[in-house]
């Protein structure tokens, strides 16, 4: 798999199935995209991580047959470029709070006349020079590569109707921590889930794909019924719980062996 391939639209007739990796290493992203994730969301906003690790990462995925989206740092030219130029394909942006919040990422995601873009023809995403038609390798690549804002703030929430009005924004990206913090709510409150719901109805009325983080299968199939269509999780409890069963088992049954051979 390349950063050219057209996975997006899958999304028209299913959901997918994202996961979160925060850790800095390429094992990692090529051992949960094994897993069975329709897509990997590459953290460089709250993970840390080096740019030639960040792509090696993002290879990793692709090599084990699944996109990988690289969440920015920040919503800046270099970070936007770097993540699109090592083949990445799609990147998720943080804090996406207003219309020109909204134009300024489309603008740095897409080449002319779409965008703004550094055209470039020898990094890995146009095949380090060797793609032959250079005028339809930069219309494919408009084409393929994923754009998805957060909105996570009570200001993006006010703003909602002309952030939706942007055109060439693939999600709108529902973070509820800090969305949750931003309104003064908790993420399990009833009105903070019933906001959730409206936002996302409010998106996919408007004709746009509505995502969400989801941390269990249940909060999946009710984001799910309200539309969202790009869902993403994380592995990292998953595999908390897994190892907290099984020291718990363990030591569990060692006491139990050892009050049995006393009963003796």
């Amino acid at each position: 798999m390349d950063n050219l391939v057209m996975w997006k639209d899958k999304m028209k007739d299913k959901p997918l199935i994202g996961c979160f990796v925060t850790f800095a290493l390429p094992d990692m992203a090529e051992y949960t995209a094994r897993l069975g994730f329709d897509f990997l969301l590459i953290d460089n906003e709250h993970g840390v991580m080096e740019q030639s690790v960040l792509a090696d990462m993002v290879r990793a995925s692709q090599c084990a047959g699944v996109p990988a989206v690289v969440r920015c740092t920040e919503k800046s030219y270099d970070h936007i470029q770097k993540a699109l130029d090592f083949g990445a394909n799609g990147i998720q942006l943080p804090l996406v709070n207003t219309a020109e919040d909204a134009k300024k990422v489309v603008a740095m995601g897409n080449f002319p006349p779409v965008g703004k873009r550094g055209v470039a023809f020898l990094p890995r995403a146009a095949g380090y020079g060797l793609v032959e038609d250079k005028k339809a390798y930069l219309k494919r690549a408009n084409e393929t590569k994923l754009l998805c804002c957060q909105v996570e703030t009570q200001e993006a929430i006010d703003h909602l109707d002309e952030i939706l009005a942007v055109d060439g924004i693939d999600v709108y990206f529902i973070g509820p921590g800090d969305l949750s913090t931003s309104v003064g709510m908790n993420t399990t409150d009833p009105e903070f889930l019933a906001l959730v719901e409206n936002t996302i109805k409010r998106i996919t009325a408007a004709g746009k794909t509505a995502g969400y983080y989801v941390g269990s299968a249940k909060a999946a199939e009710q984001a799910i019924g309200w539309g969202a269509r790009y869902l993403v999780t994380a592995i990292t409890p998953y595999m908390a719980a897994g190892a907290q069963k099984f020291l718990t088992d363990v030591r569990t049954g060692k006491e139990h062996a050892m009050q049995v051979k006393d009963a003796y």
